[in-house]
């Protein structure tokens, strides 16, 4: 392996390594986002949602092991969701929001 400098102009396009990401995007505000830190649905307490989808954008580089730290963390939510039932994590609502 031999070391290169990047040039100007970097675009990870021609690569065609595409890790699709995003759609159900992880957030502490229910009207930003989708789910919560534990990946559980703001709006359906007993469905979770693993996966790349909880990402607002693909950044660039694959995303396999972030995608299996937050399982662990999904499953550390359901085990508690089994326990106590309902919402884990309280919503946090942003004053002065400029998507509101």
């Amino acid at each position: 392996m031999e070391p290169t400098e990047l040039t100007e102009h970097f675009d990870i396009v021609p690569a065609h390594n595409d890790h699709i990401t995003g759609g159900v995007i992880i957030g502490d505000d229910p009207e930003t986002s989708v789910l919560n830190n534990y990946l559980q649905m703001w709006d359906m307490d007993n469905v979770f949602v693993i996966g790349a989808s909880a990402f607002p954008h693909n950044g660039g580089y694959n995303p396999t092991g972030t995608v299996g730290a937050l399982a662990y963390r999904a499953a550390e939510g359901i085990i508690r969701f089994r326990e106590e039932d309902g919402q884990l994590v309280e919503a946090q609502k942003k004053k002065n929001s400029k998507l509101a």
